[in-house]
This record gives C-alpha cells, structure tokens and sequence, in this order.
C-alpha cells in the first residue's frame, strides 16, 4: 500500500470540505458557524489516517473522505466548545479568532451541538457499505464520542477543583480527551470493511497515538509562542498534565515511548508505508 503524504491529502482534502458545506442543505447560521471552524485548517491527521489506513480495505475514496469529514467535524466541534468562556476562555484558534467570538456564544453552542450529530448521519449514509459494518462503526463512533466528553470533564475537573492526581489518572484523562478520537480514526476502515478484529487492535494503536499526541501538545503550550501555534498558549498552567508530574524532558521522553510504540506496532502489522510517513510527519505532531 502506498500511502499519500500528509500534505499532499490535506490539499486535496480541504477542497472536498469546501465542496460539503457548499451542497449541504441544512440552516444558514448553523452551516456559516459550523464551516468556520471545520474550513478553517488544522492537520486534518485524523481524517488523513482514516484514508490512508482504508485505501488497504475495498472501501471507495469518496466513503473514506466522507468518514474523514465526518470525524473532523467530530473534532472541530469539540474545539468549538472548548473555546468557551466556561470552559478554556480562548480568543485565537488556527490564527484567527474563536467560533464564540466570531459568531457569539448560542451560536456557536449550538453549531458544535450540531457538528456532534451530523457526522452520525454521515457515515449512515455512506454508500455500498455493508449495513452491519456501518452500526459496529457508529457504535465505535458514539463510544469514542462520548469517551472524549468524558475526558474533557476530568481534564476541567482536575484543574477547576485543583484535584490532587496521580499520573495514571492523567494517562486516562488523555486517553479519552485525545485518543479516543484517534483511536476512531485509526480503526474507522476497518470496522466499515468488516475487519472488526484488526478494527479493534488498530483502535487500541491510535489511543496510543493520541496520547503521544496530546503530551506533545502540552508541551507545546509550555515551550512555544501564540504567534506559532496559531492559539493562545500558556493557558495551560493550572491544568494537571504530566508537566505537573516531571520535567519537560522526562514527559518528552513519555511521549516519544508512545510513539515507538505505534510505529512498533504497526510494523508487527505490516503497515511500512505508513511509518515511514509517521516518521517523517513527526516533527509536525511535535512542533506544529
């Protein structure tokens, strides 16, 4: 299998989110706040994933872009919310200003209310899949979804209530903040083409990326400026990561176990091609 370079997807990739929002027949308001957030850039590594890892499956290009735009905007309406006011209180995402600020605080609730559902009715409508593989799908889609709230509630938990936390509780706290996201998306194909039990373990590997990830991210905030990330930064103080635990280098060395440990995996797995773009993507997971 050769996969496509992360740029070369995420080109070509952005102009079909442009293409979904101009066809889509759903309220003004909505669409304008929704596309915002999803047009607006970001990696689009989790859509990226879903394509790459499908392309080994017999499942269409237009289902596996589909998929991918239906978990970004999964996650691009999770990020909605988290910019809040009662939640992080950002101004800056991607280099511009925050969905609330743009838009106003109910319009950008309830275009991320929107933007957790619609993705649900995106992947039932994908074509020439199999009906039992799209339910295993949106029962992986609705877990992870809900495992994601999960961890952004223990994540506020811990910093608002000022929670004393053990390291293992942080691990989790990401695993389901981050992972379970990543997790959908390394294993998304799978379950689409029947393969429940390669489904399953590539789920396991993608919770891992998504912790290697999320440490990355924490690190980030600490070390890099809001000019470079295209976000505020230092917001991240008060939170309980694993900086609260270690030093910067040992939480570096944290997540650079995690990410061996995927690319192990998925060599034992015999996706080469992959790891040598993981490999190569590396510096953007930790610096960008």
């Amino acid at each position: 299998m050769n996969s496509i370079s992360l740029d070369d997807f995420k080109n070509e990739f952005d102009k079909h989110i442009i293409c979904f929002f101009e066809e889509i027949q759903i309220e003004e308001n909505i669409k304008e706040a929704l596309s915002y957030s999803v047009k607006n850039g970001g990696k689009r590594l989790r859509p990226w994933f879903i394509y790459n890892f499908g392309k080994s499956e017999d499942i269409s290009s237009e289902n596996l872009i589909n998929a991918g735009i239906a978990v970004e905007i999964l996650h691009s309406s999770s990020l909605i919310h988290d910019d809040l006011p009662a939640l992080d209180d950002a101004n800056f995402r991607r280099g511009v200003l925050t969905n609330h600020l743009r838009f106003g605080e109910y319009k950008a609730i309830l275009a991320g209310d929107y933007g957790f559902t619609l993705p649900l009715k995106i992947i039932m409508d994908l074509k020439d899949i199999e009906l039992e593989n799209k339910l295993v799908a949106l029962r992986y889609f609705i877990e992870d979804t809900l495992k994601m709230f999960e961890g952004e509630m223990r994540d506020l938990i811990y910093e608002k209530d000022n929670l004393e936390v053990e390291t293992s509780e942080i691990i989790n706290m990401y695993a389901n903040k981050t992972g379970a996201i990543f997790g959908l998306s390394f294993s998304l194909p799978f379950f689409l083409a029947g393969e429940y039990k390669l489904g399953e373990k590539m789920h396991e590997i993608g919770i891992d990326f998504g912790i290697s990830f999320q440490i990355f991210d924490d690190l980030k905030d600490l070390l890099k400026s809001e000019k470079e990330l295209g976000k505020d930064t230092h917001k991240d103080v008060n939170k309980k990561t694993l900086l609260n635990k270690m030093s910067s280098k040992e939480v570096k060395i944290v997540a650079d176990n995690y990410y061996s440990r995927v690319i192990e995996n998925l060599l034992t797995l015999n996706y080469s091609d992959m790891v040598r773009n993981l490999i190569e993507i590396r510096n953007i997971v930790e610096s960008r």
